[in-house]
Parts: structure tokens; sequence; C-alpha cells
């Protein structure tokens, strides 16, 4: 079994690829948060969300470096079913899913053109099709120490995984989205403006680790927080006649801590 490199993060949670703040002129650029976990006692491997296509080749290398294939993935839980989160989810066949009753309430009701939600793909049946699915009401004990609760905003179903070591880490998807929504309290595009708010509230005052959506894990403490990891990002064009995979924008912030 592998060894699961925390990066500052309580042991068996590993985030594989971090999330990105960010958008552009073309929209918001989807990259989430994957973060593989493992049960206490059952030596099974699991994710909290898949990322989507553009993720694909990065998160099986991710894996194949902690020597975990595919079919060593038992568990999958979708924060929620806007297509950054669940596009790979084909790539783990053997895995149980776990998504909330009222996000898949939510997506057909998307389907059936009542809400409006362009974020939903037209085939999130087809990606829970004949699958082992675990449709969460309110909570769900996923293991010895870990548990999964359902908190609208961002959408009506929302699952953030709740981990308990030295401390409680809660993995959130897009119910907190970065640090700003963590510090502000307030979430940008969010279904339930009011929901959301709430969400953060609890979520900030069930847990002292926080893996967001879209951001660096961090800590957070009274009149501030901590990031535990570093944060790097580039983007590369090719515009001729400038050099081929130019670095137009690289970004790079250290593990800091910051005062409100």
């Amino acid at each position: 079994m592998a060894d699961l490199k925390t990066n500052g993060l309580p042991a068996g949670l590993n985030v594989l690829l971090p999330g990105v703040p960010g958008s552009t002129s073309r929209g918001y650029l989807g990259y989430c948060a994957v973060t593989l976990f493992t049960l206490d006692g059952k030596g099974e491997w699991g994710l909290f969300d898949t990322g989507h296509y553009s993720d694909r080749n990065l998160l099986l290398s991710a894996l194949n470096k902690a020597g975990i294939e595919p079919t060593d993935i038992r568990h999958v839980v979708l924060s929620h079913l806007h297509f950054d989160h669940i596009l790979n989810l084909p790539l783990f066949p053997r895995a149980e899913v776990y998504v909330s009753q009222a996000e898949i309430d939510y997506a057909e009701q998307v389907a059936a053109g009542s809400t409006v939600d362009h974020a939903v793909p037209d085939f999130w049946e087809f990606l829970l099709w004949n699958r082992s699915i675990h449709r969460v009401e309110k909570e769900h004990e996923l293991g010895p120490n870990c548990r999964l609760t359902v908190r609208p905003g961002h959408t009506p179903g929302g699952i953030v995984m709740l981990c308990k070591e030295s401390e409680i880490t809660a993995v959130c998807g897009d119910v907190i989205k970065n640090a700003w929504e963590a510090v502000s309290g307030k979430a940008a595009m969010a279904a339930s403006a009011q929901d959301a708010a709430e969400s953060i509230r609890v979520v900030m005052a069930q847990a002292e680790v926080i893996i967001p959506g879209h951001d660096r894990p961090f800590r957070h403490f009274q009149g501030g927080l901590e990031f535990l990891s570093p944060f790097q990002w580039e983007v590369r064009t090719n515009l001729y006649p400038e050099p081929l995979n130019n670095p137009v924008l690289v970004m790079e912030r250290i593990a800091a801590r910051h005062l409100y």
C-alpha cells in the first residue's frame, strides 16, 4: 500500500490536484481540488471529486506516482454534479459513488428545463448509470473518523467530508470554493446566497483545516489563516510569431500565514 504524503494535512488525506482560484474572459477555469483519502481499518482508497477531462492525464500520473491503480479506488465522493468535479468518474469503475439526493433532484430539474445551470453536464445521468450509488440525505458515516454532510448553497446538494484525526479537516468541494469565501463568509456563484453563507459559517465552525474546491488547503485561526501548501500555476500560449509554449503568466505563492 502506498504512503500518503500529506503536505501538512492530517494523516489519511492528500490533495492530488490542487484547486485553482481563477477565471478568464472565457469564463471560470474549473480546475477543482481532487483529494485522495483512505478509510481507517479498511485499507481502501477513495477520491473526493474527480476533476474534468483536462485533468485526466495529471490525475492518472498523480495516482501512478502514489502507487495506486484506478481500480484501487473503491469510493468516490462527488461534492456536487458540476462538470469540473465529475467528468473523470469513468476512470474508477470499481468505486462506490456518494452523491446527495438533493443534488440528484437538482440535476433532474436542470435536465427538465425548470432550472438553469449550465455547469451541470447534459449526460450526468450516464456517468452515474449502472454504478453503486449511495444517495446521501443529510449525513453518512463513511468510516470510523470520516462522515459526509450535505451543505446547500453553491448548489442545493453540496457535500462536505469531515475527517477527524488530531484535528477536524473539512474537504469542501464548492461549499467553500476558496479562502476569500472562508474569510468573507460570502459565496460567489450560489444557487442560494443565504444558504451558502450559512453553510460556510457552519463548516468554518466545525473544522480547523479547510480543503476548498478551488484553492490551497489552509488552517484557520482567530484573526487569520495559514496556507498548508504552495501554489504554482502557469499559462502558456502559442501565438505566432511568439515562441511556442510561451509562459505568459507564472504564479507562485509559498505556504504562509496571513492575518485578516
